[in-house]
């Protein structure tokens, strides 16, 4: 039986991670139903803080005024990444269709992974026939968690699976299959894919105390660009001698890491929508 349970807590990094600016003007749409020309030149001032800019994008697309296309399709040729990911999202809640050649070509040419997701998403959105809500699914699938620890069989790779599959079962949009999913026309349904992998990079094999680590990553499914990496540690006292007492002190550790892992997942789950 285990007696003390250790808890080191990761990082979560995005790759290209997008600084959201916490400052929201508190204005109504209504209040601000003239200020469409206002915004747009706050928004393409690049002497203006990234801040400032981030900030008017989001409001024009709060708007709802299809006024705001034109600005917001210019700021994607914005030079902070924040901003042009805040230019998409509000382009997306505009859903002009006007909109469309310009996240093309954003798309073509853009080398941010989140940015590059959230176009996607936004393509994906405004070629929807008008009237179809989007299925509100998140579509996950597991690699093969390889490359790690040798002492990491196959026993504690499902362990490992397993405990991340139960956190994440927590989101109601979840669904834990792309089995049978044509990956050329995927993204073009309006769905949102993500591959999960990573490694158990240490697991003791045993003594009086038993150390892990565990690494995961969230990739876009099926182009598999990697969006976030986030880890996490445990140990766990009490493994003892006999190889029972181990392999229960080893699965306790590896469940801790997991679940830690799994707060940062549902994290960034929840703000795609999940």
């Amino acid at each position: 039986m285990t007696s003390a349970l250790l808890l080191k807590r990761g990082s979560w990094r995005t790759s290209g991670a997008l600084v959201l600016c916490s400052l929201l003007l508190l204005v109504s749409p209504t209040a601000m139903a003239g200020k469409v020309e206002d915004l747009s030149r706050m928004l393409l001032d690049r002497q203006r803080s990234f801040k400032v800019r981030v900030q008017a994008a989001q409001l024009l697309g709060k708007l709802g005024d299809p006024g705001g296309v034109k600005p917001l399709s210019e700021a994607l040729a914005d030079p902070d990444k924040t901003v042009r990911w805040m230019a998409v999202q509000a382009l997306t809640k505009l859903g002009q269709p006007s909109a469309t050649p310009a996240l093309k070509a954003l798309l073509g040419r853009e080398k941010d992974p989140l940015v590059v997701a959230q176009t996607e998403r936004a393509l994906a959105a405004l070629s929807r026939p008008a009237g179809r809500a989007p299925s509100g699914r998140i579509y996950l699938t597991f690699g093969p968690f390889s490359g790690g620890s040798r002492s990491a069989d196959p026993e504690s790779l499902e362990v490992l699976r397993a405990a991340l599959k139960r956190e994440l079962g927590k989101l109601p949009s979840v669904t834990f299959s792309l089995e049978g999913k044509d990956e050329k026309n995927f993204g073009r349904s309006g769905q949102l894919g993500f591959l999960i992998d990573g490694n158990v990079s240490r697991l003791d094999g045993g003594g009086p105390e038993i150390n892990c680590d565990v690494k995961v990553m969230v990739a876009k499914w099926p182009s598999r660009s990697i969006i976030l990496w986030t880890s996490a540690g445990a140990a766990v006292q009490g493994g003892g001698s006999r190889p029972r007492d181990v392999e229960a002190a080893r699965r306790d550790c590896l469940e801790a890491s997991a679940g830690q892992v799994g707060e940062d997942l549902l994290k960034f789950f929840k703000a795609q929508g999940g």
